[in-house]
């Protein structure tokens, strides 16, 4: 039973993340949700502001070099950087965008050889 749970575990979280589109071998990364903040002009009491980021792409630059993720139907994304820091931003950021909009945070670290969860807030700049 218990080994049942482990393998169906494993399985719902490969599933559940989103995929790497470019990026070389290594022993770590990053993983965790994108999410959009605010999702619409105007917030209802009562409910979620914000909205899981579908089909968004990551950048991920250090040293010259990117690696982009994009996220899943949840949001979530998974991918592959050596350790070190980078600078991140949205692959499709729209010239005439809000002054407001924009990804949070701008930088992560990448430890050696784990995977760290770091989740990221978009700001579409909708008021």
């Amino acid at each position: 039973m218990a080994r049942s749970l482990l393998i169906a575990a494993t399985v719902a979280t490969v599933a559940a993340c989103g995929a790497q589109s470019s990026g070389g071998a290594s022993d770590g990364g990053l993983y965790g949700t994108v999410r959009i903040s605010p999702a619409a002009p105007v917030c209802a009491s009562g409910r979620s502001c914000s909205r899981p980021a579908r089909g968004f792409k990551l950048v991920f630059s250090a040293g010259g070099h990117t690696v982009t993720a994009t996220t899943n139907a949840r949001g979530r994304y998974r991918v592959h950087l050596a350790a070190g820091r980078y600078v991140v931003r949205a692959a499709a950021a729209s010239r005439n965008a809000s002054p407001k909009a924009g990804l949070q945070p701008h930088a992560v670290s990448v430890p050696s050889g784990a995977f760290a969860r770091r989740d990221f807030v978009y700001d579409a700049g909708i008021r």
